[in-house]
């Protein structure tokens, strides 16, 4: 698999992090050999953080026409079924700082009769599968309706050595309060969003000469800018890539890193599976300096109020 890597600064401490920008398919056994692979190449590089798009175990669901087959898909992938392989990657973390310790990824789990869309934190000191270490996906689109219960407005923040992170699922990244409030009320550094996000859909504006057929794609760009941006955090995001098995519906992969002013400092391919890697993130160093160039919170803080709190009242014109 294709590794790309960069080097951010040249403070050591600081952490290496991995995204996984994966063609992930219906085939349970294949991905999950396929996240060992990844793991494997990020004990070797010296990767601390890796991060899975979404429904890296079973592949994203497709409409089957009621078949019961994406059902079926999801109770073999079930994040209990599967234990052995995480607990074979969770016992392969280090906690010295030097090698890889965390692993974030996004799977199935069953909790009181109904499948929910969730992300999972390994680490050594964590149980991956209490409560509190459990992000389940908010906002479904009506596809995923079909198969998954809605989660609550539980947020998960994790506190690292490195930072304090923050997680979306796909569709939540639409949602700009749940970014701001990982920013302003939870005090995160980053944002870590998984997702299989599509590429195609057709945008045109015939008299300016303008269109897209790749606006969903230019969605995820645009979002994953601009949430970096106005919230002044980093954004760090893997995704999907290349078609669905089932559907043929294409993922814009592009998993990638935005830096809290809104950059993108790097970005992995939009056709193919490949590995990004960046080394000594300065996460912490790099917002503080950002902040004291341009610090747009005083003022946020200062005035800012929920919107409900005042009516507007549309005005007639004579």
């Amino acid at each position: 698999m294709r590794v790309i890597e960069r080097t951010f600064s040249d403070h050591e401490a600081c952490p290496s992090v991995l995204l996984a920008n994966l063609h992930v398919t219906p085939d349970i056994a294949t991905n999950l050999s396929r996240m060992e692979e990844v793991i494997e190449v990020a004990h070797r590089r010296g990767a601390n953080i890796v991060i899975f798009p979404e429904l890296c175990v079973t592949g994203y669901v497709w409409d089957d026409g009621d078949r019961g087959e994406v059902k079926q898909l999801l109770e073999q992938g079930e994040n209990r079924v599967i234990r052995p392989t995480i607990d074979r990657i969770r016992d392969s973390l280090g906690d010295n700082g030097r090698g890889l310790e965390y692993v974030f990824y996004n799977n199935v789990r069953r909790k009181e009769g109904q499948f929910y869309n969730s992300t999972f934190v390994l680490n050594r000191s964590i149980d991956y599968n209490q409560e509190p270490y459990i992000y389940d996906k908010i906002f479904l689109p009506p596809l995923e309706q079909r198969f998954f219960r809605q989660g609550t407005d539980k947020r998960l923040t994790l506190e690292t050595k490195w930072g304090t992170f923050g997680f979306l699922i796909c569709y939540d990244l639409c949602f700009v309060e749940l970014a701001k409030h990982y920013a302003f009320r939870d005090h995160a550094d980053a944002v870590v969003t998984m997702a299989h996000w599509r590429s195609e859909a057709v945008r045109e504006y015939a008299a300016m000469n303008i269109m897209t057929d790749h606006y969903y794609g230019y969605l995820w760009d645009l979002m994953n800018a601009s949430k970096a941006a106005y919230n002044q955090v980093w954004s760090l995001a893997a995704n999907g890539v290349g078609p669905h098995d089932r559907s043929g519906s294409y993922f814009w992969g592009g998993s990638g890193i935005w830096a809290p002013s809104g950059m993108n400092v790097v970005q992995a391919s939009n056709i193919t599976a490949e590995l990004i890697l960046v080394h000594n993130l300065d996460i912490r160093g790099q917002l503080a300096r950002e902040r004291d160039d341009f610090d747009y919170r005083i003022d946020f803080n200062r005035f800012y109020r929920p919107l409900e709190q005042e009516a507007c009242v549309p005005q007639r014109c004579p």
